[in-house]
């Protein structure tokens, strides 16, 4: 690192001075005489029970009195993000402030929303989540604090040493901090693709800051520096309040109300000189692995005079109290912003947490729902996150649905252990693959299958930090990328100017893969889930029609193009166009009833539109029962009379973001400046670039065909509507008449006449087995009565007749002493069964082949029955009547065989 990045005129002005730590090797800047550096493990915390700060905060006054103050500094203050990333799909979570301006804002495509600015952003990580509850410090849900300034040429806000005098005034003016405790050490910082020298703020042996200052981009080939130059800053709003506080951990200053109830349930009065020793002592470790965990813990037996055993009888159960606080909380938020729990994508953490939540609860035997703890985060953040009282039925209702899962887990859970490890020694070690599949696959915590397992179960020391490693990275979407061949032509879509445009000219362009790129279209590209549009262009029929960046290219039936240059005419296929735009403004109306229906949870995972249906993938945790069905299509056929108009306009991505919300990236990312936005007031609105009618009552009728759960924490409903739904109609009605005509009812008694009869068919069904049972039984004794004897055993053959159970008949004749059958039936596909008595020396297979030999065909089967098929029907009659001799020649051969084997 460069020294002159971080030798700013505020400190040479205010009189700090850089030390450096001989602890950890950095150096740092202060104004007081300091020897280290200030940061765990080169120092102990000493704010605990001696709080710098002039008065104790909660986290919602930390909140509210950093932004008054940074507002009171010429900032605006915005409202946080979402917790899911949906405007990025290189990660799911939002995890620091700056995340809510890459790559938009960063990139300089659209302007920030204020600048500068204030926020406090909520957020969730997953990588220290072994370590929550254990360190008095880690959270997986947290507040990140921040002011934010973006610089670039003619345009300079400020940089490092307004941003160094900002931080340092908050603490010592606004906070009342002793100046001379305020420590800032030198760093790197990299993150997004962006990177820059940074100022970890410590105070008391805290990092309650970080002041990055970023300047490059990271590329494949090196650091290069970045156009604008970006305040990127981070406040621990959690420390900052534990800091204030004093308390023994940041545990107990952060979860106020939620964590004393907790306590007083349980009964625990733990003993402070303990949790202050404890805290001091993780507080100066990096804990990476069981071992730290337990020499910390030794260590603070040690100090305070007590045993191991002891320790543990105060530390153990407040770490699952913290534990369950901290999880409890991180899911009232993440529920709040539409995660729904499942085993993929941004759902798989929220079962993570729940399911750990869940075994923290039943270790402390804790009689409470989980949702009853939610309940409580709710209560203590709603008036400041008055979203979350909205949303707060939606939340509990998938809260309580994970829990039923989890104990139904549970049930299943021993039964599934012992099956997976029955082939293990007692002494054998149960891998971390294994575990990580009982984990992910079936829901099994490592601590349930140690309690299940009759094998060696070590659970790893960062169990789930491995397993939260292995999902927090998107799937990569896969990009289709320009080879060259498209060179810079563009096509000028004019389906976005009049979507009913039936007739247009263009310009031939070029030929691309064997296609025609024309200056401008009204053929309407594959995409969005929408399939492309079809016609004609100079009598040529169109077949396919894709785009690539801006360029349209339209692949025709014939071989032979129309020339570069060429004027031509293209024509739409109207009919087509209308229904798929029917069914592209009918998804819209959907997605916009569900949301309405069940709960802000609802967010489209993916959608595609054809002529005759389409479908749209929705996120819910259960698949809809029928009554559900029937509530969603009248909500989208009351949307269609009600005649709303759907509004489509190109909008600023900050002002769209800014009216609509997150809600617009229900498709996915959309990139760029600029967005299409579809409208429908009051219901729905989304960045979109599929084709739509003006007005919802142009979709016509809509009708549901069904909807299934196609994975975990996904509904497909799949619909159809327009024309193509009056045409399925009228389809159930061809149907229906012609069933009412078979039964002879009125239509309104089709259902009940149907169920009786469906009733009576069963139950003579059910005499016409018993009937076919006593018949086969008649059959099978007449045959083995009847059958010719070949050395001492009865050689039965038979052909079936209809009303006749091969199988049956065969099963029933091999349970007869001394017998051999060779059942065959010849109706259609001929089918030949062997079967034999349990004392007969023959082998089914191999008199099985020999029958086959003169059928044609083959098969297979166990020496007791074999079976086989093929051939030439014809045959049957000589194959059976050979069978007799086959057996006598089998038999003969077996006794030489015994005999050789007696002399040997």
């Amino acid at each position: 690192m460069n020294a002159s990045e971080y030798d700013l005129d505020f400190f040479r002005e205010n009189g700090f001075v850089r030390g450096l730590c001989p602890k950890c090797g950095r150096h740092f800047w202060s104004q007081g005489d300091w020897e280290t550096c200030g940061e765990p493990p080169c120092d102990e915390y000493t704010f605990i029970d001696a709080s710098p700060m002039a008065a104790p905060m909660d986290v919602h006054k930390v909140r509210e009195e950093f932004q008054s103050f940074f507002e009171r500094n010429g900032h605006t203050r915005v409202a946080r993000y979402p917790i899911v990333a949906r405007w990025r799909k290189d990660v799911f979570f939002t995890q620091a402030s700056i995340y809510n301006f890459q790559p938009y804002v960063i990139d300089r495509i659209i302007e920030p929303p204020a600048n500068p600015l204030t926020i406090s952003q909520t957020c969730v990580r997953f990588n220290d989540i072994d370590n929550v509850g254990k360190t008095g410090r880690h959270f997986t849900f947290f507040e990140m604090m921040a002011h934010h300034a973006f610089n670039w040429p003619g345009n300079q806000i400020y940089f490092k040493d307004r941003t160094a005098e900002l931080c340092h005034r908050l603490f010592t003016e606004h906070f009342a901090t002793d100046p001379q405790r305020l420590r800032y050490i030198e760093e790197w910082w990299e993150g997004g693709g962006n990177s820059g020298p940074c100022l970890e703020v410590m105070l008391d042996g805290v990092e309650v800051a970080t002041l990055v200052f970023m300047m490059y981009r990271e590329t494949p080939t090196g650091r290069v520096p970045l156009d604008m130059h970006v305040v990127d800053t981070g406040y621990g709003l959690e420390r900052i309040a534990w800091v204030s506080q004093g308390t023994s951990s940041a545990y107990e200053a952060v979860f106020g109300s939620v964590v004393a109830d907790l306590k007083s349930r349980l009964g625990l009065e733990p003993d402070h000189r303990v949790l202050l020793e404890y805290s001091k002592v993780a507080g100066a470790t990096n804990m990476h692995t069981a071992a730290d965990v337990r020499r910390i813990r030794e260590e603070t037996a040690n100090r305070i005079g007590i045993s191991f055993e002891e320790l543990m009888q105060t530390v153990a159960p407040l770490e699952n109290v913290y534990v369950v606080c901290d999880h409890s909380r991180a899911l009232a938020f993440m529920l709040n912003d539409a995660v729904v729990p499942s085993n993929v994508r941004e759902g798989y953490f929220a079962r993570l947490l729940i399911r750990r939540a869940l075994r923290s609860m039943h270790d402390l035997s804790l009689d409470l729902s989980l949702s009853s703890m939610v309940s409580m985060q709710i209560d203590y953040y709603a008036p400041y996150f008055p979203e979350m009282e909205g949303n707060r039925d939606d939340i509990l209702n998938l809260i309580d649905v994970e829990e039923r899962r989890y104990h139904e887990t549970l049930s299943r859970g021993r039964q599934l252990v012992s099956r997976m490890t029955q082939c293990m020694d007692a002494d054998e070690v149960m891998d971390i693959e294994m575990l990580i599949e009982l984990y992910d696959s079936h829901g099994l915590s490592p601590e349930i299958v140690q309690e299940f397992a009759t094998v060696r179960v070590e659970i790893p020391d960062d169990f789930y930090i491995k397993v939260a490693e292995r999902h927090e990275t998107p799937d990569d979407t896969e990009i289709q990328e320009d080879d060259g061949s498209l060179g810079s032509y563009h096509t000028d879509p004019l389906y976005y100017e009049d979507p009913e445009m039936v007739c247009f000219t263009a310009k031939v362009l070029a030929h691309v893969d064997g296609g025609l790129v024309l200056d401008r279209t009204a053929f309407y590209p594959e995409g969005g889930g929408q399939e492309c549009d079809l016609g004609s262009i100079d009598g040529r029929q169109v077949t396919n029609v894709q785009q690539m960046k801006r360029t349209i290219v339209h692949h025709l039936e014939h071989d032979e193009l129309p020339d570069v240059g060429d004027e031509v005419i293209g024509m739409i296929d109207l009919d087509r166009r209308q229904q798929l735009m029917a069914h592209h403004t009918a998804a819209h109306i959907i997605n916009g009833v569900c949301h309405r229906m069940f709960g802000n949870h609802i967010w489209q995972t993916g959608a595609h539109k054809s002529v005759d249906e389409a479908r749209l993938d929705i996120t819910h945790f259960e698949n809809l029962e029928d009554e559900q069905v029937r509530e969603l299509e009248l909500g989208a056929n009351q949307v269609i009379l009600d005649d709303l108009p759907v509004n489509i306009e190109f909008m600023d991505r900050d002002a769209a973001e800014a009216l609509h919300g997150f809600r617009l990236y229900q498709g996915g990312v959309v990139p760029g400046k600029t967005i299409r936005v579809v409208d429908i007031p009051g219901l729905d609105a989304e960045a979109c670039g599929g084709v739509h009618v003006s007005r919802t009552s142009h979709v016509g009728q809509l009708r549901i065909i069904r909807t299934r759960r196609i994975q975990d924490g996904v509904v497909r409903v799949e619909y159809t509507a327009g024309m193509a739904a009056v045409r399925m109609m009228q389809a159930d009605r061809v149907a229906l008449d012609a069933l009412m005509g078979s039964v002879n009812v009125l239509r309104n008694e089709v259902p009940s006449a149907v169920t009786g009869i469906m009733s009576e068919h069963r139950e003579t069904q059910k005499a016409l087995d018993r009937m076919t049972r006593r018949y086969n039984k008649i059959i099978s004794r007449d045959l083995a009565d009847e059958a010719p004897i070949v050395n001492g055993v009865r050689v039965i053959t038979h052909v079936t007749q209809p009303g006749e159970d091969p199988a049956e008949v065969s099963k029933r004749l091999s349970s007869e002493p001394d017998v051999i059958s060779i059942i065959a039936v010849d109706q259609g596909k001929p089918r030949l069964l062997v079967a034999r008595g349990r004392d007969v020396q023959v082998d089914c297979r191999e008199l099985l082949r020999s029958l086959m030999t003169v059928v044609g065909g083959g098969g297979g089967g166990k020496p007791d029955f074999a079976q086989g098929g093929g051939g030439d029907a014809s045959r049957i009659p000589e194959a059976l009547n050979r069978a007799a001799g086959m057996v006598k020649d089998q038999m003969n051969l077996s006794a030489g065989h015994n005999i050789h084997q007696g002399n040997d």
